[in-house]
């Protein structure tokens, strides 16, 4: 394939999302970031792609970190904050540093605060990850346990959630 060949085929792959994304009230650049990873995942699979596509829970999360990021100021109609930038920076963290099992079983919200709940779905438990700090919350044995304000490191987070998902076990 020639450079031109390829320029060609770049923009009328960008035309394409930009008449898509206008047609289903979206932004060009979530389209491109769709179909580059549909072809990141086809390239994957096609050589046997283990290990360089992560599993449908890591993707799951940051669809709906992307989708929570486009929240604005009152999206809970009631003043809630934007999602925190750093809070933003010290999930991904979390994503990046985090297993295939150790993010099964995870789901994320927004808090009105502006920080990011994780909630572990076969437990009542779960993180709230703020700019500098994080908190935690488990129902064990009929009481809740807990701590807030740790400091933050993704390390620390990663640990506890392997801490909450070994006492559902």
């Amino acid at each position: 394939m020639t450079g031109t060949t390829a320029i060609n085929i770049s923009t009328t792959l960008y035309n394409q999302a930009a008449d898509y994304a206008r047609q289903h009230n979206t932004s060009v650049d979530k389209m491109m970031e769709s179909i580059l990873m549909a072809l990141l995942m086809q390239t994957a699979v096609g050589i046997g792609g283990e290990g360089l596509i992560r599993g449908g829970d890591y993707q799951m999360l940051m669809r709906r970190l992307s989708d929570f990021q486009e929240y604005g100021p009152g999206w809970d109609d009631d003043g809630a904050l934007p999602l925190n930038n750093e809070v933003v920076k010290n999930f991904k963290q979390v994503l990046e540093l985090s297993t295939d099992d150790e993010l099964r079983g995870w789901t994320i919200f927004p808090a009105a605060n502006g920080t990011l709940l994780m909630e572990y779905k076969p437990l009542e438990a779960g993180i709230n990850i703020g700019k500098d700090d994080f908190s935690y919350y488990r129902f064990a044995e009929r009481k809740m346990e807990g701590e807030n304000h740790l400091s933050f490191t993704p390390e620390a987070v990663i640990e506890t959630m392997r801490h909450i998902g070994y006492a559902g076990e």
